[in-house]
Order: structure tokens, then C-alpha cells, then sequence
């Protein structure tokens, strides 16, 4: 074999490991199957402003749960408002979007990312957990309950 076709081949075979090494470490969290959430959300001054199950579909991630329920303000690129959450951030393993506003029927909560932020919890064992990804890569089973909380930046 010549120098020119194993230079090739070795080439082809790192691009493939380092594509399945990607793969391996990118995490979507989907679900596997149909069911339900239980998510409370609180305002600036911690009042519960929505309480309630949400049902979600086969595929769905933890955004599209929010994104079928309520009506959302993402960020784009520069944190700026982006009603159509059409931009979606891309980080090494993960990719996802930042969610500055979410909107009920009865409460309309609108943070701008460098004073206030929407927190997302989880609860374990009635045990509130900050989740450590963002809406588009939280883990999530039929049954779990979850918080989004208004919080100010410099507490």
C-alpha cells in the first residue's frame, strides 16, 4: 500500500472516531414516550403564578414541553429579545436555547439575561435541585416536577 492511500485511510478513520466521540457525548434529552410533568412557575416575589401537569409527546424535549404550553421569549446571539426562539446556542456536547420569557394565560414574566434570569429546578426526593443544562437538554420522566423561578442576578 502505498504512503498517499494510507494517509487516506487513517484520515477517514479519524474523522469517523471523532464523529462517533462527538455523537457519544452530544446528549439529547427526549423522551422515549407520551406523559406528563408537574411545573410550577414563580414571579419576582416568589408567587406561584402557574401550577399545573403538562403533557408532553414521544420526541419532545423539556423546551418543546414549555414551547407547546406556553409562549416563549428566547434570546439570540446577543441575549437580545427573540420572540421566535429561532436561535439556538451551540456549545461543545450540547446545543440548545436560552429562554428570557415565558407567557401563561395569566402571568407574563420577561427577564433581560444581565439582571434577571429564569432558573430551572428540578425536584428529587422533594429535594429542589438548580438544573446545571439548560431548557433544551433537561432530563426529564414521566412524573417529574419542576420549577421556574424568577431570580435577580446579583443575589
Amino acid at each position: 500500500m502505498t504512503h498517499l492511500k494510507l494517509k487516506i485511510i487513517i484520515s477517514i478513520v479519524v474523522v469517523l472516531v471523532g464523529a462517533l466521540v462527538i455523537r457519544l457525548l452530544t446528549v439529547e434529552n427526549r423522551s422515549t414516550e407520551a406523559g406528563s410533568i408537574y411545573l410550577y412557575i414563580q414571579d419576582e416575589e416568589e408567587h406561584v403564578v402557574f401550577e399545573g401537569s403538562l403533557s408532553y409527546e414521544e420526541g419532545d424535549s423539556f423546551y418543546d414541553i414549555l414551547n407547546r404550553h406556553f409562549d416563549l421569549t428566547c434570546a439570540n446571539y446577543n441575549y437580545q429579545p427573540d420572540t421566535e426562539c429561532s436561535y439556538s446556542f451551540t456549545t461543545p456536547g450540547a446545543s440548545g436555547k436560552v429562554i428570557l420569557g415565558i407567557k401563561g394565560d395569566n402571568f407574563d414574566l420577561m427577564t433581560n439575561w444581565s439582571d434577571h434570569f429564569l432558573a430551572f429546578y428540578s425536584y428529587n426526593d422533594n429535594e429542589k435541585k438548580l438544573t446545571t443544562v439548560g431548557p433544551s437538554n433537561i432530563p426529564f420522566q414521566n412524573g417529574d416536577v419542576f420549577l421556574i423561578n424568577y431570580e435577580s442576578a446579583w443575589e
